[in-house]
């Protein structure tokens, strides 16, 4: 094997280790259609290899779980190490048939789920990857690959960063002159942004396991309850209703931790008169929920702390009235803020209201204009520094943040979790029936 062919094969991400089994995303998603999408969006001259990462090391020898490379998933519907995929337009010829899906993956061993068929292409040893590979680059333009997750690691002993991803592009590149090696994200990124109907149905699902978390954290806080018990009141409804896990590290901030966005610690203990926000999301075959809600620790708001939670809401209310197809992202930040300024409260904003949601919980998508079939979240929120001396005291240390997840319909916007419990009299009443 040549350097420069070596470096392309580091770079599809071939080199892979440990073991897992197989988990195919559940539900009537076409994978095959996707497919057959992504080919017709590629150019003729191109070829497209997405590879399953590493299994990531927790420490010593202990991985995490093993969760697959989003665009891989959207494509494959494979949730297991160990797996290539490779997209060729022109097609590639194997024993006197041309093929245009070439999946590489090692046959299922006792214990695992068996592969699916692949009605459209063919399923090959992974050791045949780098011959094919090898016959492959020479005769195209364009190699789609993916992203690097890491785009350097610095080398402390030399003091200096080691450029692998930009490296093995640039050897593959002086070997085969007529080949450009370029990130797959953005192409298929098209297709991502916007959900099938069997894509929206395993959110709606994502999104009832978070609901049912939520709802046992309502019940559950108390004073002096810590933030991880509230956690673990949200994870183990959402693993009783089938999650994968949590698309993303709960969020569980009382008191002053209600002031930091991305909060993830949840070690503190929740005070009488404080709130709480809960930035939550399970994951159902890869697709994530991204729902947050803020509650009083006590039962019930202060009257400060409904004045601004009143507002907050309002200002999401705002923006979801306003979601349609052709307006743009920046008229929904613009909505929200407005109503946050005409309350007094712009000084305390600090990002903006909305993202795509998916396999990933801030999908892949361009955030120009809504289009029918996006879900996205509308996540407006104030915080308030508990030192800031301009306003009243009792004022001071609140933080509230509502977030929704709403699918772009041909004339608005569904609410896909409009069950959530958000209105402030749903709030205090479902805190009164403490376990």
């Amino acid at each position: 094997m040549t350097r420069a062919l070596r470096a392309l094969w580091l770079l599809a991400g071939i080199l892979i280790s440990g073991a897992g089994t197989v988990a195919v995303a559940e539900g009537t998603i076409d994978f095959a259609a996707h497919r057959a999408q992504m080919l017709a969006l590629m150019d003729s001259g191109s070829a497209m290899v997405l590879r399953s990462p590493d299994m990531p090391m927790r420490n010593a020898d202990v991985n995490y779980r093993f969760r697959q490379e989003s665009n891989l998933l959207y494509l494959s519907g494979l949730n297991r190490p160990q797996v290539t995929l490779m997209l060729v337009p022109l097609g590639f010829m194997l024993r006197d048939t041309l093929v245009h899906v070439l999946l590489f993956a090692h046959e299922s061993t006792d214990g695992e789920d068996p592969l699916p068929p692949l009605s459209d292409g063919r399923l090959l040893a992974p050791e045949r990857f780098p011959e094919i590979l090898s016959a492959l680059v020479s005769r195209v333009t364009t190699l789609y690959v993916n992203q690097s997750g890491i785009a350097f690691r610095q080398d402390w002993l030399n003091g200096k960063p080691q450029w692998l991803e930009r490296d093995s592009r640039s050897e593959a590149e002086q070997k085969y002159p007529q080949l450009k090696v370029k990130n797959a994200g953005p192409l298929v990124a098209r297709l991502r942004q916007r959900k099938s109907a069997a894509e929206v149905d395993l959110i709606r699902k994502a999104i009832g396991a978070t609901d049912a978390g939520l709802r046992r954290a309502m019940v559950s806080c108390t004073p002096g309850v810590r933030e991880y018990e509230l956690q673990a009141e949200i994870e183990y409804a959402m693993a009783r209703s089938g999650a994968w896990g949590q698309s993303f590290p709960s969020i569980v901030g009382s008191g002053p931790n209600a002031l930091i966005p991305h909060y993830e610690l949840n070690r503190r203990t929740a005070r009488a008169g404080e709130v709480v926000v809960m930035d939550v999301g399970a994951e159902m075959s890869g697709y994530a929920a991204d729902v947050t809600r803020t509650i009083p620790v006590s039962g019930r708001f202060s009257a400060p702390q409904r004045k601004v939670y009143e507002t907050v809401l309002r200002a999401q209310r705002a923006v979801i009235a306003a979601i349609r197809p052709g307006i743009s992202w920046k008229t929904l930040d613009a909505t929200a803020r407005a109503a946050i300024k005409e309350a007094g409260y712009d000084r305390f904003w600090l990002h903006s209201v909305s993202h795509h949601l998916g396999l990933d919980v801030h999908d892949a998508g361009v955030m120009d204009t809504l289009r029918d079939g996006m879900v996205i979240t509308v996540e407006p929120g104030i915080y308030i520094p508990v030192a800031d001396t301009t306003v009243s005291a009792e004022y001071r240390g609140i933080g509230v943040r509502i977030e929704d997840d709403v699918l772009v319909t041909g004339d608005g916007a569904e609410v896909l979790s409009a069950r959530v419990p958000k209105d402030i009299v749903d709030i205090e009443r479902i805190m009164k029936r403490k376990r």
